[in-house]
């Protein structure tokens, strides 16, 4: 067990793992406030949104509460991926091991945030949000193996 502890020790990186560790703290503590103080802080996103793109002459109708929601969970579990890749592969190994380990992670996190949701006023847990967050997550871990495979070939070029 030892032995297992130090392996894992030498293929992880402590500082983006505690980084990863707070992240999830952080989606869980969003995920603590009542449904009436969200909905609040979508809408006021969303009037922000609105009056951008009223000043800027562009159609805004077309951003709604729905979207904003949607997307801060989708973007949200963006980072998160990415953070929880580079934790788990911080020498861009992309070993099988390594991104199914942050797989994992990206798809318990979200499970949870959603449990919580389930005991907290105003708001409801949602398999469709945990599908979104694990897209989020998964194409943050899609564009991390692109760009460390791009990185690879253009340093192997002579």
């Amino acid at each position: 067990m030892d032995s297992l502890f130090r392996q894992l020790r030498s293929k992880v990186s402590l500082p983006w793992l505690l980084l990863t560790l707070f992240f999830a703290l952080f989606i869980w503590g969003n995920s603590l406030v009542p449904g009436e103080g969200s909905g609040s802080l979508s809408l006021a996103v969303m009037e922000a949104a609105h009056s951008l793109l009223r000043s800027l002459g562009l159609p805004y109708a077309w951003v709604t509460n729905f979207l904003v929601r949607k997307t801060a969970h989708f973007t949200e579990y963006f980072v998160l991926g990415l953070i929880a890749s580079q934790a788990l592969d911080p020498k861009r190994t992309l070993s099988r091991g390594a991104l199914t380990a942050a797989a994992v992670l990206c798809a318990f996190v979200p499970a949870v945030d959603e449990t919580i949701q389930l005991f907290v006023a105003g708001r409801s847990g949602q398999v469709a949000d945990v599908l979104l967050d694990c897209s989020g997550a998964a194409a943050a871990m899609v564009l991390r193996f692109c760009v460390v495979r791009l990185l690879r070939h253009r340093k192997a070029r002579p």
